[in-house]
């Protein structure tokens, strides 16, 4: 099962983001016991811009982690492309960014969407390739 697969069941009422209560309710699955606070820790970790929601992206961040040890940063990357790659064809349009930021509730245009991918275009083919993207987020999360 891939990461935007998980992600589309754990959000429960499919509005492109994970409330406490869904994230709550998927944790209690596979630890029953866990308590609220710890819960509210993990919940916190996750929610990197911190507007008590958790996005695609920041879900799939969590994969980051695997029993304490950095997993591949690649494989990560690759999971968080596949969220945006709607597709599947291997790169990444100014609609797919449109369609998956609308999912997550941000309103951005399409004329913005399109400069968003001009911005990290090196190839000038007007997609945004998997090294493209890699490049886009590694930028994003030293400016975060």
């Amino acid at each position: 099962m891939s990461v935007a697969q998980i992600f589309e069941r754990v959000d429960k009422n499919k509005d492109g983001k994970i409330s406490w209560d869904e994230f709550a309710e998927a944790i209690r699955v596979f630890s029953p016991k866990i308590t609220s606070e710890e819960i509210d820790k993990m919940f916190r970790e996750l929610d990197i811009d911190g507007d008590n929601e958790i996005d695609a992206v920041e879900f799939a961040s969590c994969l980051m982690l695997n029993n304490g040890e950095k997993e591949d940063e690649e494989v990560v990357m690759k999971e968080a492309f596949d969220l945006y790659d709607i597709d599947r064809d291997g790169k990444i349009s100014a609609s797919e960014i449109h369609v998956v930021l609308k999912r997550l509730g941000e309103k951005h245009t399409m004329d913005e969407c399109v400069m968003m991918v001009r911005a990290v275009d090196k190839d000038g083919d007007g997609f945004v390739d998997f090294e493209e993207f890699k490049t886009m987020m590694t930028s994003t999360k030293k400016s975060l």
